[in-house]
């Protein structure tokens, strides 16, 4: 099984995506990949996070933003999950003071999105749905879109990865 961590990156950030990469770099499973992409024009996360996927070549992507940090255990935990699974995700420290940790029910992604941005899922599960989506929301609409596409979604309930505030704007739940 192959896996590529995405990083979609704004220059803002660069302070913030060091200590992103670093947390790629200590990971118990390597990714065989790593592609970063920088939004110089800040176009959109979407459309930075497609042309990331545009490189992948390997089974598996899981996205890390440039501002949250991967725990050294997040992808082999997640790997370890993956049987029979499309999409696997597993629980995040929270430093914006609300409780994102919430097990898998296709109903309640159907009402607001609880699924991080940090999950891994199949390459060609993605590419199939066509990505991120250029929308407001791209991530849930992503999750809305793989679970039309009868995506076997998977929870791990384990904390594998940090989703940090920094000093810039908030980032909002439905962007996790």
């Amino acid at each position: 099984m192959t896996v590529a961590v995405v990083t979609a990156a704004i220059p803002e950030r660069f302070g913030l995506l060091r200590e992103a990469l670093d947390s790629v770099a200590a990971q118990t499973l390597r990714p065989d990949e790593h592609i970063v992409v920088v939004d110089y024009d800040r176009r959109d996360t979407a459309q930075t996070l497609n042309r990331a996927l545009a490189a992948v070549t390997s089974e598996w992507v899981a996205v890390l933003d440039d501002d949250d940090l991967l725990y050294p255990w997040h992808l082999e935990t997640l790997v370890g999950a993956s049987t029979l699974a499309d999409v696997v995700y597993s629980w995040c420290d929270c430093e914006m003071g609300f409780d994102v940790n919430v097990p898998f029910d296709p109903a309640r992604l159907r009402q607001g999105n609880y699924i991080p941005t940090t999950a891994l899922v199949r390459t060609e599960k993605l590419r199939e749905v066509g990505g991120w989506p250029d929308e407001r929301m791209q991530d849930w609409a992503l999750w809305l879109r793989l679970l039309d596409a009868e995506a076997r979604f998977k929870y791990v309930p384990r904390v594998t990865w940090r989703y940090r505030r920094h000093g810039g704007p908030q980032k909002a739940l439905g962007g996790l």
